[in-house]
């Protein structure tokens, strides 16, 4: 029993699947700030829940659909492994979703609407947009950002502060998503994957991301102007975080080889920790 667990655990990547949870309740914070202390605990586990096991199910149904493949690449994985059956697995699969699902709709029709959208991408992608190129691209942005306006509809509030974060960060996972890609690349003309950089090329991919990273940064001073954060706090952090990201598109417009395109990748998500802590700052103490 206690092996069982401890495969279906690993089938649902519980570290990541955790994660999502804690980032929908992060979103809660940027979007009411200090209010968060007078909302029911009950609407902050559902959120929690419904985080956890949309992406849960999402990490389940990834195995379900690459075994074959996981045969050849990751062979202890659980399914390959025999750890736990494909049965089993497509069992956890629907009872993860449903979980979701329920959960969001105990919080209400908009938290529900958009739990089910979020779903919908995710098993999408499983299923088709991993090898779709850019089109998955756009689904990993959507997804990785989706706990922003989840959030939003859990508390039914539409913050225009909260909107613009969660564009930015829309904009940036998709331009760091071209960005591996371009890394990627010669693994994915093995496999026969219609990615950007292979459909039109690495430089002009290149400059696709860095344009997206350029909207983003031009996008980072509205909160301020609308008031909607503290600007000293906010400031500090989007700064370094504008710094970053305008210095990482020059880089990888110049240089897009794939060592270039790996270390771009690990400053894009240091960029994006950054931003989240200014903004939960910022709304916090504004």
């Amino acid at each position: 029993m206690v092996a069982r667990l401890k495969a279906c655990a690993r089938l649902m990547r519980i570290v990541n699947s955790l994660m999502v949870g804690f980032a929908v309740l992060v979103g809660i914070t940027i979007v009411v700030g200090r209010d968060i202390v007078n909302l029911p605990l009950t609407t902050l586990a559902l959120a929690y829940v419904t985080g956890f096991t949309i992406s849960a199910s999402s990490m389940v149904l990834n195995d379900i659909v690459d075994i074959d493949i996981d045969r050849i690449n990751a062979p202890d994985r659980p399914l390959v492994s025999g750890a736990i059956s494909l049965k089993t697995a497509y069992v956890c699969y629907a009872i993860l979703s449903l979980l979701g699902v329920l959960a969001s709709l105990l919080i209400g029709w908009e938290a529900f609407a958009v739990a089910v959208a979020g779903w919908l991408v995710g098993s999408l992608y499983d299923v088709w947009g991993k090898r779709s190129g850019f089109p998955g691209n756009v689904m990993v942005a959507f997804s990785t950002s989706l706990p922003f306006p989840y959030a939003m509809a859990v508390v039914e509030v539409w913050r225009e502060s909260t909107i613009i974060f969660w564009a930015m960060v829309f904009l940036t996972v998709l331009g760091r998503e071209i960005v591996k890609d371009i890394a990627d690349v010669e693994g994915d003309r093995h496999v026969n994957a219609r990615t950007l950089p292979i459909v039109i090329g690495e430089g002009p991919s290149a400059v696709i991301a860095a344009t997206l990273y350029v909207v983003a940064v031009a996008l980072s001073p509205i909160p301020v102007i609308i008031g909607g954060v503290e600007p000293v706090s906010y400031g500090v952090f989007i700064a370094v975080v504008d710094f970053i990201l305008l210095y990482e598109s020059i880089r990888i417009v110049k240089d897009h080889s794939r060592a270039t395109a790996l270390r771009h990748k690990r400053n894009v998500l240091i960029a994006m920790l950054l931003g989240l802590v200014g903004f939960m700052l910022g709304t916090l103490l504004g």
